[in-house]
């Protein structure tokens, strides 16, 4: 049976802000969890945003292979886990082309938690690196690189990576603007500073990018 078409709120063809090193990072569209303070509010809607195949996101990151010599992907949300029968065939093929594949989700991925979404298995066998749990404003981590709150976790399922790159300097809370064709900006990196650009009195505004799939 195929997997069903992700629906795909925007990505990142190599961006360095969103992981280890240089990924292509994609968004998916839809998330029941709600957490308080989501710096992706926009992404939280069950509305389908751009529609495609997983086929069509592993050609894509085939080409950002070639372009932009990227160490791997990471999936993001909305929440990644609710679309893990697409995304675990992307994760798979990413693998075969020597990618790190690391994923954030509002899930708890103990083996003891039965409420994981079909696919779900799948999709984290071909992980490296997720970091798992609901942000919580009232917690924030201002210490680790990439997390929002000090709950969230880091489980490192492959030897590509080890607690290291939490604390690593390289990796810093990093922010990047661009700006896109229809003259808005686009920003993605560390939820904090997003924040703080986005409330400062500037002309910036965050979209998203319109693409073709």
């Amino acid at each position: 049976m195929p997997a069903p078409e992700l629906n795909v709120a925007h990505w990142i063809a190599c961006t360095e802000v969103e992981g280890p090193g240089k990924r292509f990072a994609v968004w998916t569209q839809g998330c029941h969890i709600r957490c308080k303070g989501c710096c992706n509010a926009d992404l939280l809607a069950f509305v389908p945003r751009h529609l495609l195949s997983s086929e069509k996101l592993v050609a894509h990151i085939e080409q950002a292979c070639r372009d932009h010599g990227i160490a791997g992907i990471t999936l993001l949300g909305g929440e990644p886990l609710i679309q893990a029968q697409g995304l675990s065939k992307v994760a798979a093929a990413a693998r075969q082309f020597g990618l790190t594949v690391m994923l954030f989700t509002g899930f708890s991925i103990d083996k003891g938690d039965h409420s994981l979404p079909d696919g779900a298995d799948d999709l984290l066998a071909h992980c490296d690196v997720v970091v798992d749990g609901p942000y919580m404003a009232s917690r924030p981590d201002a210490v680790r690189n990439w997390v929002g709150s000090s709950n969230q976790r880091f489980h490192y399922l492959s030897s590509a990576y080890d607690s290291s790159i939490e604390t690593d300097i390289r990796y810093r809370h990093g922010v990047e603007i661009r700006i896109a064709a229809h003259g808005g900006a686009v920003l993605n990196g560390y939820p904090y500073d997003l924040q703080c650009a986005l409330d400062a009195d500037t002309p910036l505004k965050r979209s998203l990018p319109s693409q073709s799939f």
